[in-house]
């Protein structure tokens, strides 16, 4: 009785009635109306015949994985028009300026992963006015500089400043993105999305769960993963990237340097689906290149940075490597190393952690036929046992031994280094782990 009568309390249609604004004759006519309407509903789904078994899958994303964002059209014809009429002189100017900063960035190879994606959000947002974004202190830059000058330049309604609740400003933006804006959040350490999750599942099934009807076009970028001596603690150092990777609907992927996470940032931002794209939080100021402006990257392509040696291929003493996040450099410091010992790899980044690459996997396998894993992530539930898996589905008869996964332990990960060794795995595992898969040591 008091369950109904506190439902009965927050019922607008029972508040509404009781204002005695309609006469019953009135109400009456309405709720007739209504009773109509849902039978004739009723009605449409039980003579509808069952949807098509394959529509399940062509429902996960309104663009196709291979979509090429590059030739994709401005969503507002008067776009140029628009921004006219909402910036004033002086924001322009201030875009100019920042813009000019940047791309001097770009050319002369200074550019970092935060100035990458800086730029990516501001050119996005000015090419579509309908672009929002939402950080914490985004006023000041965040903590690498990915949402600088937005605010300044788009006003607030467009840049929001939000407070320290990842679940609040996801929120919002869900319901923008159900509203045809595109929105974009920044977390200022990725991890934190832990308190956006019911956001996020949201995001990935409202296109299917919505029959194809609304688009979801929301982009989350933030600062994440464990490097080696990382002492940021436990809470710091989740593997959130491992955590949403079970959520369907959802583009995830990763980049290690500016040019990736500029060329990604842009294709997520345009592309009409939820996706995250995870950057490594130690290499956000460390990791420097040129960035080639104006190019969108794939959000379904791995990327072979190094290439094994035909006569180490020859020899049966190569190995491809497949990793992401600060596994990259850790991976390519170790390339020397492991050359010296008459070894070589492939090595391979894991741009796109989902869908999964695995066309560039397995054509390195067929070179190498064996293949190890440098993982950011937990051995539990991890990205590895996922890409390990799917290795030993698909490409069991290319491999020559076991698949070897080198991943975070279980542990929560320790501050002391010397704690952390224990549960984060680096350059020298690899070393170790490439050897082991060459001379067959166990």
């Amino acid at each position: 009785s008091s369950r109904l009568c506190a439902r009965a309390e927050a019922d607008p249609i029972k508040l509404f009635e009781a204002e005695g604004l309609l006469s019953e004759e009135e109400m009456e006519e309405i709720r007739s109306e209504v009773k109509a309407e849902i039978k004739k509903i009723v009605d449409f789904g039980k003579k509808s015949p069952p949807p098509p078994r394959e529509l399940a899958k062509e429902l996960e994303f309104p663009d196709a994985p291979d979509t090429d964002y590059n030739s994709r059209p401005v969503p507002l014809a008067n776009a140029e028009e628009v921004n006219e009429r909402i910036m004033t002189p002086a924001r322009r100017e201030l875009l100019d300026q920042r813009l000019s900063t940047l791309h001097a960035k770009a050319s002369d190879g200074s550019m970092t992963i935060g100035d990458a994606l800086n730029l990516a959000i501001l050119e996005e947002m000015e090419r579509d006015p309908k672009t929002t974004i939402h950080a914490e202190d985004l006023q000041a830059g965040s903590s690498y500089d990915i949402p600088a000058q937005t605010q300044q330049v788009f006003g607030p309604m467009r840049a929001a400043d939000e407070i320290i609740d990842e679940g609040h400003f996801m929120g919002k933006a869900l319901g923008e993105g159900l509203n045809g804006y595109r929105p974009i959040v920044e977390l200022m350490n990725a991890n934190f999305g832990i308190y956006g999750m019911a956001e996020l599942s949201s995001a990935g099934n409202t296109y299917a769960t919505t029959g194809g009807q609304f688009e979801m076009p929301m982009t989350v970028i933030g600062a994440g993963g464990t490097a080696p001596n990382q002492a940021l603690g436990a809470e710091h150092s989740q593997p959130f990237h491992a955590y949403v990777m079970g959520i369907p609907g959802l583009k995830i992927c990763t980049a290690a340097s500016p040019d990736a996470a500029y060329g990604i940032a842009k294709s997520m931002i345009r592309d009409n689906g939820p996706g995250i794209l995870f950057c490594p939080v130690k290499m956000m100021k460390e990791s420097k290149s040129t960035v080639e402006v104006g190019k969108c990257m794939p959000l379904n392509k791995a990327a072979v940075l190094h290439k094994a040696s035909e006569e180490s291929v020859a020899g049966g003493k190569a190995v491809t490597v497949l990793t992401y996040l600060h596994g990259v450099k850790e991976s390519q410091a170790s390339i020397d190393a492991i050359k010296a010992e008459g070894c070589d790899i492939d090595l391979i980044e894991l741009r796109s952690l989902k869908p999964l690459d695995m066309d560039t996997i397995r054509e390195s396998l067929q070179r190498t036929h064996k293949v190890a894993i440098l993982d950011e992530s937990t051995q539990s539930g991890g990205v590895g046992a996922t890409v390990s898996a799917a290795i030993n589905e698909q490409c069991f008869f290319e491999l020559d031994a076991p698949v070897k996964r080198l991943c975070m332990d279980d542990a929560p990960v320790p501050y002391a280094a010397s704690m952390e060794a224990a549960v984060v795995k680096r350059g020298a595992d690899l070393i170790e782990g490439v050897l082991n898969l060459v001379f067959l040591k166990s």
